[in-house]
């Protein structure tokens, strides 16, 4: 009797420890793409920070989020090649004028795996022009 008590203890507690390792992994693995996601839309909104404010040139924010945002998202997809798993959407959106200054919000949103295991990730930057 005492020993079919102690199998069926040992059983359940057997169960319970394998649930909670599932779980663990479970959650490292949403972390670790939750991660892959944050660097991958920060990473989508610092190339398009480089289209907006080009070195040695006066800021374009207007230009490129009115009338060269395809060439953008080509960038992005090409960026996103480094992230396997992952996709991105960019999008530039004009918020209107502030004083003096015309001001747009870019947004990056980054998807990584799939399934139950799908994580996304959103990043936004302000930026400014003046007009």
């Amino acid at each position: 009797m005492v020993a079919l008590f102690v199998i069926v203890v040992m059983g359940f507690l057997a169960s319970a420890l394998s649930r909670m390792e599932w779980s663990n992994q479970d959650g490292l693995a949403r972390e670790l793409l939750g991660t892959q996601a944050w660097f991958a839309a920060h990473s989508v909104n610092e190339m398009a920070l480089t289209q907006f404010y080009p070195l040695g040139q006066s800021a374009a924010v207007r230009t490129v989020c009115n009338e060269q945002w395809a060439e953008v998202a080509t960038q992005v997809d090409n960026l996103m090649a480094q992230y396997p798993g992952c996709s991105a959407q960019a999008q530039c959106i004009s918020l209107g004028e502030l004083q003096e200054d015309q001001v747009f919000k870019l947004e990056s949103r980054v998807t990584c795996g799939s399934g139950r295991y799908q994580v996304e990730r959103v990043q936004d930057v302000l930026v400014k022009e003046a007009l």
